[in-house]
């Protein structure tokens, strides 16, 4: 891992906005070096309910870079689109295969799922993304499953437990601590 873990999250049109937005907030929190990366170059990325996103960089520039993690967000569109690039799927098979971080999140799984990449794995996703009866793997119904160098997660609204446990994963305990002290999280209350 390099002195500061490097993130990169594809964008594309129709991604959902909370789990880029949220993901990219907390692990820059933590001091992680976030890109955004647009798909179709460095224009705007509308996501799945009309919020504007800005890429940092242009996927074609960013993706021949080293990175600590390949995160995938979800939003049914944007993982569509995900799924049309070649390079990354191309970079998701070499990142599994040599053992390298990908996290995926709500649909994003199911890219994983049709590359092999899920094959024994521990896993979850947004409900009906992936088939909680496989024999692929072994799906469960956590916010968020860690399995070696794969996480996964449901959706939206477990994106913040999902951005903590790459925190977790990437500066340790303490540091996941000092971020979710800063962001007053207060307990569900039912």
């Amino acid at each position: 891992m390099s002195a500061v873990p490097s993130v990169v999250i594809p964008i594309a049109d129709g991604c959902e906005e909370m789990e880029v937005v949220i993901c990219a907030d907390i692990l820059r929190r933590a001091g992680a070096d976030v890109c955004l990366a647009g798909m179709d170059g460095a224009g705007v990325v509308v996501a799945s309910r009309g919020v504007r996103l800005l890429p940092d960089q242009p996927w074609a520039e960013r993706a021949r870079q080293p990175m600590d993690v390949l995160l995938l967000p979800g939003g049914a569109g944007g993982v569509e689109r995900l799924r049309q690039s070649d390079s990354l799927r191309a970079l998701l098979r070499e990142r599994s295969a040599s053992g390298q971080h990908v996290a995926a999140i709500c649909a994003a799984p199911a890219l994983l799922g049709e590359l092999g990449i899920l094959r024994g794995k521990q896993v979850t996703s947004y409900p009906g993304s992936l088939a909680p009866d496989s024999q692929e793997y072994q799906y469960r119904e956590d916010p968020v499953v860690v399995d070696g160098q794969l996480t996964t997660s449901r959706g939206p609204g477990t994106a913040i437990d999902f951005a903590l446990q790459l925190v977790t994963q990437l500066f340790g305990t303490e540091r996941r601590m000092q971020v979710e002290g800063a962001l007053q999280r207060p307990p569900v209350y039912l």
